[in-house]
């Protein structure tokens, strides 16, 4: 029995604000094969949480101040939130900075209204009228609606969990809020409170699949209250639904708060992840924005406490998130940055040692940024939001410079104004029109970016000009665990001239499709060698968030100059073996000439196989010109790869994937190099660019 793994469970649960009876329920509950017996002791364990259902308003709201017949409309939403609609100086600020987006806001908005959504890759779907909350569009698989805790099994095979989710974490009523804003059409008020008031009525709290994943109940509340502040003042929002809409905020608070996503592991110690962050930050941003409820000050001495240790323990001091992904990295900053700018708006002051983590997290996005604008997706990526204000229907999923414009305000950072490509429409829901004038008081210094290391998460930067490589060579993120770290290890994106070339392919799927989501995590499906056709870092088929950390990574060199970049780093991935081999991979990149030599230098004893892997970017053709030579063949920039070995390899062109966003794969192409070598190799990888 591992008593550490008891200790630190309790303690858990105790941070849950449970009682020793709520403990003793649940524990039962777990045990017992007797489902109607499972759920009822779940359900008096909820019940000392308040989550019952006969609550009213007046049972969460503090009293005298809101009379159990009436709730103003501010009574529920008093806190100080990011911008104020009712402002007219931000209505005329809005017209003049983004007018070009407001026909983009009110088509989005007709489609939200006909109940039409795409999600994670379901493509356009008509999900009925009324909306049916429960359903995976693409599977037409509907989940029950059971007690929650009754639905914690792997769902049916060739279904998306993630698909219901994302529709209720209610991410498109800030679009229809922001039409009734713009347009003054009551039809989208109407519409925000017919969505809110069926949600509430298909999801009573907590049943059904919507309430199994504590991250999403908080980004959705936290949703919702963006769409209340447009439209409060509108008749369509009547005191009942008011009533109603405090009764689902305690619940979605007191349900995050029973939930809270702790990374208890099997060896006792606890690593929290974003879900965590999630978690906490939903019940500060509540506490924040709603201190007329009862339960407000618990939620804020814990979402407080929580943020401080969480910028500690999950951001590296490099300002990387410790999750190996770069797209998970854009959520939590998101996370951190709305509880960072509601905290100091409501009188909540951080410690400096936060700020200045938090600046360095936008330092990472402008550096990682290539020069047209977008991100290599390394590691997972399912598109995660906190809010998305703006291009609801077809926002750029690797677009990350709406951050830097936010950064740019925070930081008054020259830098982040040059590359944010303007002041972005997020921004301005965040900052404001007083965000908007600083962010166009800052000089414009249009130096180019530097080369970087980043080496807490072992990810290195190298640039000039129009030129781009990332080399990742980070271990296993998230102390070790590996629920969203790819088998990348010494792999690289390289951009040039006017797009990328050789590409990180992506995530595309995560439980929908087992054997894609191993694919697309696999050392093949990066730029890197395959020995023996093992992976750098094991993992078990069926086990889709873990990742053994059995590599270790050892940078020997990182030097950059005006000249030239340098980086010289192996992996023990492949020390496991019967006959360990060491991988050693140094780049240099010649800034003068433009230039890239890319050398591999496998060491061990015996014979094995190794596979070299490239994987070009959608719409790119790789046509091969002589022996080991190969050139692409696209509009624009191309390249010229010409590759040595110290043995004879066999080289092929292949068919592959890539994928830009959830759900979604395009074909792409892949060189393969293949061959056979007894205890050294030793290749070169040269790549220069032509017209």
């Amino acid at each position: 029995m591992n008593y550490q793994r008891l200790r630190n469970g309790y303690h858990c649960q105790r941070n849950r604000g449970k009682s020793h009876y709520q403990i003793a329920f649940e524990s039962l509950a777990k045990l017992m094969e007797d489902s109607a017996a499972s759920a009822t002791l779940m359900r008096l364990s909820l019940e000392r949480h308040g989550l019952r259902s006969d609550i009213s308003a007046s049972d969460v709201l503090k009293c005298p101040r809101h009379c159990p017949e009436k709730v103003d409309r501010d009574g529920i939403l008093s806190g100080r939130f990011f911008l104020d609609p009712a402002d007219a100086e931000a209505r005329r600020r809005y017209w003049g900075a983004f007018a070009h987006n407001i026909q983009n806001v009110i088509e989005d908005a007709e489609r939200i209204c006909r109940h039409e959504f795409d999600l994670l890759g379901s493509g356009m779907s008509s999900l009925g009228s009324p909306i049916d909350w429960h359903v995976d569009p693409v599977s037409g698989y509907r989940w029950p609606k059971k007690l929650f805790s009754e639905l914690k099994k792997a769902s049916p095979s060739g279904t998306d969990v993630k698909l219901p989710w994302e529709l209720s974490r209610m991410q498109h009523l800030p679009t229809l809020g922001k039409a009734y804003w713009l347009a003054q059409d009551e039809r989208y008020a109407k519409e925000i409170v017919a969505q809110t008031s069926h949600w509430l009525d298909d999801n009573p709290c907590p049943y059904g699949v919507n309430w199994l994943c504590p991250m999403d109940v908080a980004i959705r509340i936290m949703n919702i209250l963006w769409a209340y502040l447009f439209v409060k003042d509108s008749p369509a929002v009547s005191n009942d639904f008011r009533k109603r809409l405090a009764v689902s905020i305690f619940q979605h608070g007191q349900h995050i708060l029973f939930n809270l996503e702790y990374g208890l592991r099997d060896d006792g110690s606890v690593v929290n992840g974003n879900h965590y962050l999630t978690d906490v930050i939903g019940l500060l941003l509540l506490a924040l924005l709603c201190p007329e409820f009862k339960m407000a000050k618990k939620w804020r001495s814990m979402g407080v406490r929580a943020l401080i240790e969480e910028m500690d323990r999950q951001v590296h001091p490099d300002g990387v998130d410790f999750e190996s992904s770069i797209a998970y990295h854009r959520l939590v900053l998101e996370l951190f940055t709305a509880s960072a700018l509601l905290c100091r708006a409501n009188g909540v002051t951080l410690p400096e040692k936060f700020w200045d983590r938090l600046e360095r997290m936008f330092e990472f996005v402008l550096y990682v940024t290539q020069p047209d604008g977008n991100i290599p997706l390394v590691g997972d990526a399912d598109d995660g939001r906190l809010f998305i204000l703006s291009d609801y229907g077809n926002w750029n999923r690797r677009d990350f410079r709406y951050l830097l414009s936010v950064g740019a305000v925070l930081f008054k950072r020259e830098d982040m104004r040059v590359h944010a490509g303007g002041f972005s429409e997020e921004a301005f829901w965040l900052l404001g029109p007083s965000g908007m004038d600083v962010f166009d008081g800052l000089e414009e210094n249009n130096r180019g970016l530097r080369s970087k290391a980043f080496r807490d998460s072992g990810l290195y930067l190298m640039r000039a000009g129009n030129k781009y490589l990332l080399a990742c060579c980070g271990e296993v993120g998230t102390a070790g665990i590996g629920n969203h770290k790819h088998n990348d290890l010494l792999s690289f994106e390289l951009y040039a001239g006017d797009k990328a070339f050789i590409v990180d392919p992506g995530a595309y799927v995560y439980t929908r499709d087992p054997g894609w989501r191993n694919l697309f995590r696999s050392t093949r499906y990066h730029n890197t060698v395959v020995i023996d056709a093992q992976e750098q870092n094991r993992f078990e088929a069926d086990n889709l968030f873990e990742m053994a950390a059995d590599s270790s990574v050892v940078v020997h060199d990182w030097v950059s100059t005006f000249e030239k970049d340098w980086l010289d780093v192996e992996h023990t991935g492949y020390a496991r073996l019967v006959h360990p081999v060491q991988h050693r991979r140094t780049f240099l990149f010649e800034k003068q000439t433009g230039t890239w030599t890319i050398t591999d230098i496998l060491t061990g004893a015996g014979e094995h196989t190794a596979d070299w892997y490239f994987h070009f970017g959608h719409g790119i053709d790789l046509k091969p010109v002589g022996n080991g030579t190969f050139r692409t063949h696209s509009e624009g920039t191309n390249l010229m790869l010409i590759i040595h070995a110290e043995v004879p390899l066999v080289f092929r062109i292949e068919d592959g994937w890539v994928s830009r966003r959830y759900g979604h794969k395009l074909p792409a192409k892949i060189l393969h190099a293949s061959g056979m070598f007894n205890a050294t190799c030793r290749t070169v990888l040269a790549i220069h660019t032509h017209q």
